[in-house]
């Protein structure tokens, strides 16, 4: 395998579930991770965050499978005081474990006895793991003298070796599975009594081996939402009585926790029973550019493709981080991943512009739209100024604004100029204002990819926390970079990361439908809101520019528990992200919840991913988006059009076909 493959191999790998169980090698710690406390708890941990914030790979990194991995060069005493056993949910085999004529209390006790075959056979293989490590502070003799006779209580088959007895667990869940599979034609298994099984094992290990003598056993429960609810309620109860040496931890999305019901008459209570720690909310308090630039570089450096400015070790380790958070540290990291994948400033997209034949026509073209509108004899030469492209980009937002005068935006125009006080710079700031949206609107009705999704902080930005995105961005960048045969890998040109940015961006939409139950309307509802977000960028006062979020007022008729429900759905599957409003008109107005749209599907729309303008929804065109027939959605979309004076032939031909005629 040649430089350029084992780049493109070692970048595509921007999922958990690609790396194994192992992550030590791979795993940065985040800069909130003593915020967590996961090694020291003695109280459960909830894990809230969506597909591809992190849980899953924090989950495997303190799971002992990473913590005693070969790879880590030494091991110290306190690694065993908390050992971590990871499990995931799997939603099939979840499912076929109700119903079929089979009672609830036979499915119970089965699914209890299947946690205490997983966990009985993860407690084993923690053994093997210390085994193979390179710790010296016990032998592999030592554990596998280990004697398990006494388990024979709960069956009298089962064997007293360690290695032995987790062959047997095995074949015993191997069975297990087959009965689930044909419940009504194979025997009954004989169930063993789940958590009672589990802490008898662990009492034996910490009885026979000193260096467990004080070990708690964390198990980390992932995907919990793919649990059915009897069994939720299995989990939520030893949950409720975790105490060392076995403690129960769950990871989930947001709005999955679908019951706090335990086997007995409490339920969960926050505060009494668990922590909560929201990885995303944890992400949006950090400054990410120096942990996404180390996520990007830890692959490059480990296959030892170019030199970069981290240390390896230093990632894996907690007490690393402060020295990761040293200013002259910070700096070089940010700096080496903007020089490998550069930003494009306001100037140098304007420049973009101006060298563009096609764009530079489209904004005189949309200049003479504005004089026109005004009915003004200027020429459209007067307001293009190639030493200030980025004045004239605005211009044709506040030709068609009613307050504005097009001898007085001129006037204006000359004043900056002459480096005098104007309002492109000024406390107006035409150009801050307003720069963005006019520039998105130029792009539009072309094909071409957009430089303003170009950038390492542009792409931190798409990525709002996600590192699968921000990994998925970065590899499509350099993808791109090394097939057009640039293999220096020293800088990625803003062309070939404006198309990775619209390539991820279509694939992640597409990938909604994949989103649980409610996929397909996700997906349907997204490309409506994100058609409306596009609409309202296309509008030519740009009054209200880079629309990307919005609230639901009030309307004819409320949203109904359904309509509730799919937008926690949407929540959940972090298509959209909820924040508190932040500008409330009425003082006596209660605080509205808003709803951003994720940041990664603006470059498929061509609209902003900045939070900068709200859009606000009356409840009926909220039920329209959500679940409208394909006439009603025409309608919405046709009736914001008007009101935003938007022509048809401004529309992008893809998004509002549906819109061309009967505007």
């Amino acid at each position: 395998m040649n430089e350029s493959d084992r780049f493109r191999s070692i970048l595509s790998k921007n999922r958990a579930e690609e790396l194994g169980y192992d992550v030590w090698e791979h795993y940065v710690i985040p800069p909130f991770f003593k915020r967590l406390d996961l090694h020291t708890a003695r109280k459960p941990n909830l894990i809230i965050g969506g597909r591809g914030c992190g849980k899953t790979m924090l989950l495997r990194y303190l799971s002992h499978q990473s913590m005693f991995s070969s790879s880590r060069p030494f091991i110290p005493e306190s690694a065993f005081s908390n050992i971590g056993l990871y499990w995931r949910a799997d939603t099939q085999f979840a499912s076929a474990m109700m119903k079929r004529e089979v009672p609830e209390d036979t499915w119970r006790a089965a699914f209890n006895h299947m946690l205490a075959l997983v966990l009985g056979i993860e407690v084993l293989s923690s053994l093997d793991s210390v085994a193979v490590s390179n710790t010296t502070l016990i032998s592999r003799k030592d554990m596998m003298d280990c004697n398990f006779e006494r388990l024979s209580a709960f069956s009298a088959d089962l064997p007293s070796s360690a290695t032995k007895l987790r062959d047997d667990l095995e074949r015993r869940l191997w069975e297990f599975e087959s009965w689930v599979n044909d419940v009504r034609k194979a025997k009954e298994p004989s169930f063993l009594p789940g958590d009672k099984f589990v802490l008898a094992l662990i009492k034996e290990v910490r009885s026979q081996l000193k260096m467990f003598r004080n070990t708690t056993y964390h198990v980390y429960i992932d995907e919990y939402e793919n649990l059915c609810v009897y069994q939720q309620e299995i989990i939520n109860t030893w949950l409720k009585h975790s105490e060392s040496p076995l403690i129960f931890n769950v990871a989930m999305k947001r709005h999955a926790f679908d019951t706090r019901r335990t086997m007995g008459v409490e339920a969960l209570s926050d505060i009494h029973d668990f922590r909560v720690h929201d990885l995303e909310e944890y992400f949006q308090d950090e400054k990410l550019e120096p942990f996404f630039a180390e996520i990007l570089f830890l692959p490059i450096e480990s296959a030892g493709l170019k030199d970069t400015p981290i240390s390896v070790e230093t990632l894996h380790d907690p007490e690393g981080l402060e020295q990761r958070r040293n200013s002259t540290y910070i700096k070089k990291v940010v700096d080496a991943a903007e020089n490998l994948l550069p930003d494009v400033s306001s100037d140098e997209l304007a420049k973009i512009v101006f060298l563009d034949r096609v764009l530079l026509q489209k904004l005189r073209e949309r200049i003479q739209s504005g004089l026109n509108h005004k009915e003004s004899n200027l020429r459209v030469d007067e307001f293009i100024k190639d030493q200030f492209p980025s004045a004239s980009i605005v211009i044709p937002a506040l030709l068609h604004r009613k307050s504005e005068d097009p001898a007085e935006i001129l006037s204006q125009l000359n004043s900056l100029g002459r480096s005098k006080e104007n309002r492109f710079t000024g406390k107006t700031n035409w150009i801050h204002n307003n720069f963005v949206a006019c520039l998105l609107q130029l792009y539009e009705p072309h094909s071409r990819a957009c430089p303003f999704y170009a950038g390492f902080h542009t792409f931190c930005q798409l990525s709002r926390g996600n590192i699968r995105h921000f990994l998925e961005l970065c590899h499509k960048s350099i993808y791109r970079a090394i097939s057009a045969g640039e293999s220096s890998f020293e800088t990625v040109t803003i062309a070939y990361q404006a198309e990775a940015a619209r390539q991820a961006s279509g694939a992640f939409l597409g990938e909604i439908r994949s989103f649980g139950r409610l996929g397909n309307q996700l997906h349907t509802f997204v490309l409506r809101l994100g058609s409306l977000f596009a609409l309202a960028h296309q509008r030519p006062t740009q009054s209200e520019s880079e629309q990307s979020h919005f609230s639901i007022g009030s309307g004819k008729t409320d949203l109904s528990a359904t309509d509730q429900e799919f937008l926690k759905e949407a929540v959940k599957w972090s298509v959209l992200f909820e924040s508190r409003g932040t500008k409330i008109k009425n003082e006596f107005e209660p605080e509205n919840i808003e709803y951003v749209l994720n940041p990664i599907y603006a470059p498929y729309f061509h609209i902003s991913y900045r939070k900068k303008r709200k859009l606000e929804l009356s409840t009926d065109d909220a039920k329209c988006l959500i679940g409208g027939s394909y006439d009603d959605v025409r309608l919405l979309l046709r009736r914001y059009a008007n009101a935003w004076a938007v022509e048809p032939g401004d529309m992008s031909p893809t998004l509002f076909s549906h819109l061309e005629s009967g505007v």
